[in-house]
């Protein structure tokens, strides 16, 4: 069966990771494969197997960035691109990622010539917030409301954002499926022994966070808990990640003289490798649709402390049996968790965490996948 997967770029973020990994268990049993994007990258073809069709259509979606008038056009012009290439092509199954109201537009206007899935990763009410205005998040919420019952079946990729798509959108809760992301990938595993730069290697406990550094993921709560530690246990933070808050943050540094032993790494290609050298991973997100990096902490044997963010952490983590939770924002209870961590033996929590990271696995997601994909 043919099945195309929308998605929003072809670069390296949480989204395309986890659509290449789903993508190439697909293959394994029989699919074809093609990813459709909005923007092309030249660093994502390695990422991809390489008998999955790689086609990037322009720029399109409603972005928070522009004016929601000039959003409207851009789909509109996206949506004509992507109509003519599926009569071409006949696709038996859409999977919508990202762009879902185009998606669902191309299904009522083809007179259901295609399945429609469509995957939600972050619950409703935080989406929203990415949207600059409240005219644009009044118009978006209420376009997917409108729009969201005529997909044939809709993936949440964790509980929490199921039970918000039911209270937000007035959804049936029987046509939802809740299924988690592949993060479990063994590929990961043999990536995480590659050296680190000898300038990066100090026989302090490490700490590690991994994510894009904006506000959604509040790494100015770490750096506040770690200011609280450091001077009590002798360890090392690295900060793996890119984005708007770097200055922020890196003044928060300097005001507190942690620089000689806080890193911000920029983005990496390979962050398993640092992961593997560390004494535990924090995760301090406002929110997720899920939490990938955590379920490949616990599948390398890190350790894992989260905040109890909405929606995934507390479901990956088995409610604190796999790794630690703080309630959002906490950075005093923070502070105490990585302490207490850092000191304890973790060898129970670990083992914990690894059969627990053995639900969410290349082969059992493909194969939950495929009961709705041809359902």
């Amino acid at each position: 069966m043919k099945l195309f997967i929308l998605i929003p770029s072809l670069e390296k973020g949480g989204i395309e990771r986890s659509m290449s990994r789903l993508s190439r268990g697909l293959l394994s049993e029989g699919w074809d494969v093609s990813i459709i994007s909005e923007k092309p990258s030249d660093e994502s073809i390695s990422y991809f197997d390489e008998r999955v069709e790689l086609l990037s259509l322009g720029s399109s979606f409603i972005d928070q960035n522009s004016n929601i008038l000039f959003s409207i056009f851009k789909n509109i012009i996206y949506y004509f691109k992507i109509r003519k290439y599926i009569k071409k092509h006949s696709p038996d199954v859409l999977l919508a990622v990202k762009n879902i109201p185009v998606s669902i537009v191309l299904k009522i206007s083809l007179k259901n010539k295609f399945k429609l899935i469509i995957r939600e990763a972050v619950d409703p009410k935080y989406s929203s917030i990415t949207q600059r205005t409240l005219f644009s998040r009044f118009f978006v919420n209420n376009l997917k409301k409108f729009l969201y019952p005529k997909a044939d079946n809709i993936i949440a990729i964790s509980e929490g954002v199921k039970q918000s798509l039911v209270k937000n959108f007035r959804l049936d809760s029987l046509k939802i499926q809740t299924i988690y992301n592949p993060s479990a990938d063994e590929k990961i595993l043999s990536l995480a022994k590659e050296e680190v730069g000898l300038d990066l290697i100090s026989d302090r406990p490490l700490i590690v966070s991994i994510g894009r550094l904006t506000k959604q993921k509040d790494h100015i709560t770490l750096l506040k808990a770690f200011n609280e530690i450091h001077s009590n246990i002798d360890c090392n933070l690295y900060i793996i990640g890119e984005g708007s808050e770097r200055r922020n943050l890196e003044q928060f540094i300097k005001d507190n003289n942690i620089g000689d032993k806080v890193k911000l790494l920029g983005y990496q290609n390979n962050p398993w490798k640092f992961l593997s050298k560390s004494n535990l991973f924090v995760l301090p997100s406002i929110w997720e649709g899920f939490g990938n990096v955590i379920v490949e902490s616990m599948l390398i044997g890190i350790p894992v402390v989260s905040s109890d963010c909405p929606s995934g952490p507390r479901e990956i983590l088995n409610n604190g049996q796999s790794g630690k939770l703080f309630q959002v924002g906490d950075y005093k209870h923070l502070a105490k968790i990585i302490e207490d961590t850092i000191l304890s033996d973790n060898s129970e929590l670990i083992n914990h965490a690894k059969l627990r990271s053995k639900d969410f696995t290349i082969e059992k997601i493909t194969q939950e996948y495929q009961k709705v994909l041809t359902y």
